[in-house]
């Protein structure tokens, strides 16, 4: 009889966590959003860039604006930051066009940049990339290809085309890469940073995404990241060539699931030092 009792509490209890996680990673994670922010030192800061902050968003995934979108909407007007930029994976498809331009369009504010780079689903779902600039245009933003633009802030980026798909060329992205105190260097799937040559000039921040930090996790460790990651999952990584931060994103893909991984809107903010 205990033996019987012990199995039909362990079953009970088996099915009550099994209910509890369904529950959690598919009606609550996907939108507790986590705005996470972080100080970045950089050497011999002008004054004129001190204190400026860079938010950022990765794999949004959009399909139609939900509470997580508005939750980040808020995040970013009362944080407000200088610069926004979207690593890749904003939409999966044509289909999405206009929401993707209505969010932009949201993000958009008086003397705010916004930059876009391109990830795998794009490239995946037939995006037309002509299209898709001039939806970004539209709303306020600039999408960037392989190519390095300096801000009118001082800034300088070194963007990239999506690595994981192959459309990246680090050639035409490092060429001419202009100089200025702080320098970015955007890219959706951070395994490229782990293919930089040796002459590419440093970065004091490379931002990146893709990997959603696993979206499903177990004790802690990602179940899965896709191809394209390295050895990348989330947060901050020392390189050869200067930091990165992975973001876990804000969006679900394959799955609409989030378990122990919450999605998450990073914010980064310049300081001296």
């Amino acid at each position: 009889m205990f033996r019987r009792f012990t199995r039909r509490a362990f079953l009970h209890a088996s099915c009550c966590a099994a209910g509890i996680a369904a529950v959690d990673g598919l009606a609550i994670e996907p939108s507790w959003l986590e705005i996470a922010e972080h100080d970045v030192p950089i050497p011999r800061l002008p004054a004129a860039l001190q204190g400026l902050r860079i938010a950022h968003f990765s794999d949004i995934h959009l399909r139609a604006l939900g509470r997580v979108h508005d939750k980040a909407i808020d995040a970013i007007r009362r944080l407000e930051p200088n610069l926004v930029v979207l690593t890749g994976d904003s939409i999966e498809s044509e289909r999405s066009l206009d929401v993707l331009e209505e969010f932009c369009r949201r993000l958009a504010a008086p003397g705010r940049e916004v930059l876009a780079t391109v990830g795998n689903w794009e490239h995946w779902g037939h995006v037309p990339l002509r299209r898709l600039g001039e939806v970004y245009a539209r709303a306020g933003a600039r999408l960037l290809g392989n190519e390095s633009v300096l801000l009118k802030r001082g800034v300088s980026i070194v963007a990239t085309d999506d690595f994981c798909s192959g459309h990246d060329d680090l050639r035409a992205s490092l060429a001419n890469v202009p100089s200025a105190p702080v320098r970015l260097f955007l890219s959706h799937a951070p395994g490229i940073f782990e293919r930089l040559p040796p002459g590419a000039p440093r970065f004091d921040l490379g931002l990146a995404g893709h990997t959603h930090g696993g979206q499903i996790r177990a004790l802690g460790t990602p179940v899965w990241v896709p191809p394209g990651s390295g050895r990348f999952r989330s947060g901050m990584y020392d390189t050869a060539h200067g930091r990165v931060y992975v973001s876990r994103g804000v969006g679900t893909s394959v799955l609409p699931v989030r378990f122990t991984c919450r999605p998450e809107l990073p914010v980064f903010r310049l300081i001296a030092g």
